[in-house]
């Protein structure tokens, strides 16, 4: 049992000092036992919060002793000629505290809030970094089901265990990856890149952060068993140069499909195959393809650090009954069932889906990062639970081959490379394009409820942080890749600002000043974060500078309209700002207002959102109110209270 010690003639406040001082004491620590519920505006980091470790310490010549807690409750506790002990756990619990062992290994932390308070490190560009979004990683998140092989942005499990395309994620995804572009994070522009092929004798060094596989003809190797029913025809493309021609076990998975709907035989071997780079680092795969009918598909094969697990990641043309990546199954045909296949010979297979026949007989690229999709894959079963998620790391896998079949051509050039900020950024920015609704909306597809199911959005609702993260990815790409239509998108997603929610927009009005809702209920939800972040998105687009030779009237009037309903945000949030100040913390929403129910408290991860929103915002305004008012809530997390009467 951990162990807090309590002054027995003091105010309570003293208990988290004391707590201190016992825990100087211990041999063992523990860390928060961080439970996050995954809204939509919140991101994990990448270096994640230790789990809390189950341990116990007795107070060193203290006797256990019986004590009671808020109005009798009976607890453990112990006591020696001055001091009470009380458990932690009742501590944690009762005042939401936490703490950890210094990294000198002698020295206790006891904080109040489990979350770290940061600011803006400078003023906030309209084109620069989306605040410290690089650092953190979307596609890694428990509630993220995969990156879809379609259209390479996420696929959510957020609200609806079927993944869906949940627009503020896929902005956010675009978001994070444009941030670390303008960082270089996991960049060097003046690292020269190396090329080689795997047959060559070139001298491999390990700072090479690109690579080429495939170039010769000799590096295309049959798959063992299949040599009669494999054809590699290499020939030159006017459009694509050297490339090669794959006729890899056609009939083969033809006849397959017909008896059994089922590609998991046929994808037992590839039908042509590349060896790729060993690297670690280097497990970013990029190719140019033409599949020319559903049977066309490929492999690629890593294998595990940690115990040399074979994992076979097919991408197929197949609609995988409603899911993004599955496991392989096998009927058994005694009872007609279908199971999961289990690890065979240290050897793991799964499958992404690719859906539609749009891509039939045309040249595309594929970009994956195996490293992300062999973690989803990994994380994907159906009794799956919140702790099965898998998080890789460069280094945790090698990637091997990377095979092809059916009937398809493809560039000889495989390209192997360490990120793919820029293709994940375009990709979100595309979605965003192509999946605008008439009203210049990105519809949410599955239902919301919100506090017990008092209020509940059906699916098809708009939220305006998706609309801001929207502008603000778009803004970006518009001056990141130089192309107007993505300044169209943007000026189109400000019809739903001047919308009401009860007309299907994002607008309401509290107290005659108008908010723009995160979650559009009636009555309205009034969610701090998503407002904030929609006053960003506005923002980004009022201060886009479009050149002379581009502009005309309609674009002016956008950007003057963007500006207008930024203003009308700040004087809103100004005014209704104190309504989320607790004391001691902040509140999440205003829903207890129209329902007449007890606050919705922010936890402390989203505390520090509204701090950092806060602090970006009383930058952009210079306005002392709002800076003020975010070093107090600062204050809150260090364990600072208002002052009481």
């Amino acid at each position: 049992m951990k162990c807090l010690r309590w002054r027995s003639n003091r105010h309570r406040f003293y208990m988290f000092f004391a707590c201190a001082s016992l825990f100087l004491l211990c041999k063992h620590y523990s860390s928060p036992n961080e439970k996050i519920d995954e809204e939509d505006e919140y991101l994990n980091a990448v270096d994640e919060h230790e789990k809390e470790k189950k341990v116990e310490c007795e107070p060193p010549g203290a006797v256990e002793s019986k004590c009671t807690v808020d109005n009798g409750k009976a607890m453990r506790c112990w006591k020696d000629e001055e001091e009470v002990y009380f458990p932690t756990s009742y501590l944690k619990k009762r005042f939401d505290m936490t703490g950890k062992l210094g990294k000198d290994g002698s020295t206790f932390e006891l904080y109040t809030s489990y979350a770290k308070m940061r600011t803006p490190e400078s003023t906030y560009e309209p084109l620069g970094p989306f605040g410290h979004f690089a650092t953190y990683s979307v596609e890694t998140r428990d509630r993220v089901r995969c990156i879809s092989a379609k259209t390479n942005v996420p696929m959510s499990t957020q609200w609806d265990p079927t993944p869906y395309y949940y627009p503020i994620q896929i902005a956010q995804y675009g978001l994070q990856h444009y941030s670390r572009i303008k960082i270089g994070l996991f960049t060097n522009s003046s690292l020269k890149i190396q090329y080689f092929s795997l047959d060559s004798n070139s001298n491999k060094t390990e700072d090479k952060r690109e690579v080429l596989v495939g170039v010769k003809s000799n590096e295309w190797k049959g798959a063992a068993g299949m040599h009669e029913t494999t054809e590699r025809l290499f020939f030159n493309d006017e459009e694509k140069g050297k490339v090669v021609n794959i006729s890899a076990g056609c009939l083969l998975i033809f006849i397959i499909k017909i008896i059994d709907d089922s590609f998991s035989d046929a994808l037992a071997n590839a039908g042509a195959y590349v060896y790729l780079d060993k690297s670690p680092d280097l497990h970013v795969v990029s190719f140019d393809w033409k599949p020319y009918d559903g049977n066309a598909s490929f492999t690629v094969l890593a294998k595990m650090k940690q115990d040399d697990l074979l994992v076979l990641i097919n991408y197929v043309f197949s609609e995988g009954n409603g899911k993004c990546v599955w496991q392989e199954e096998e009927r058994s045909y005694d009872d007609d069932t279908i199971v999961q296949k289990p690890k065979k010979d240290g050897q793991v297979s799964y499958s992404y889906s690719y859906t539609g026949s749009s891509q039939y007989g045309e040249w595309s690229n594929v970009t994956r990062d195996i490293l992300v999709d062999v973690s989803r894959a990994l994380s994907s079963g159906d009794n799956r639970k919140k702790d099965d998620n898998v998080i890789l790391h460069p280094g945790d896998i090698r990637l091997v081959s990377l095979g092809f079949r059916g009937q398809l051509t493809v560039r000889q050039q495989i390209n192997q490379r360490v990120e793919q900020h820029s293709h994940a950024f375009r990709s979100a920015a595309d979605w965003m394009i192509q999946n605008q609704d008439k009203k210049g909306g990105w519809a949410v597809p599955v239902e919301r409820s919100i506090a017990d199911r008092k209020l509940v959005l059906e699916p098809g609702w708009h939220s305006a942080m998706a609309q801001g993260h929207g502008i603000s990815v778009l803004t970006r790409a518009y001056k990141h890749f130089n192309d107007t239509k993505y300044l169209l998108s943007a000026m189109k997603a400000l019809e739903l600002f001047k919308t009401n929610s009860s007309e299907g927009g994002v607008r309401a009005e509290f107290f005659g000043n108008v908010w723009y809702e995160e979650y559009p209920t009636t009555p309205g939800s009034f969610v701090l974060n998503g407002f904030l972040y929609s006053l960003i998105g506005l923002y980004d687009l009022s201060k886009l500078e479009v050149p002379v030779a581009e502009i005309d009237e309609n674009i002016r009037m956008k950007i003057k309209e963007a500006q207008q309903l930024y203003s009308a945000g700040i004087r809103s949030l100004k005014q209704l700002l104190p309504l989320y100040d607790t004391g001691s913390g902040t509140i999440y929403d205003l829903r207890h207002v129209a329902l007449g129910t007890a606050p919705n408290l922010a936890r402390w991860d989203y505390h520090a959102v509204h701090v950092y929103l806060l602090k970006w915002i009383s930058g952009i305004e210079n306005d002392e109110f709002l800076s003020k008012t975010a070093d107090r809530w600062i204050g809150y997390a260090y364990g600072k209270r208002a002052k009481h009467n």
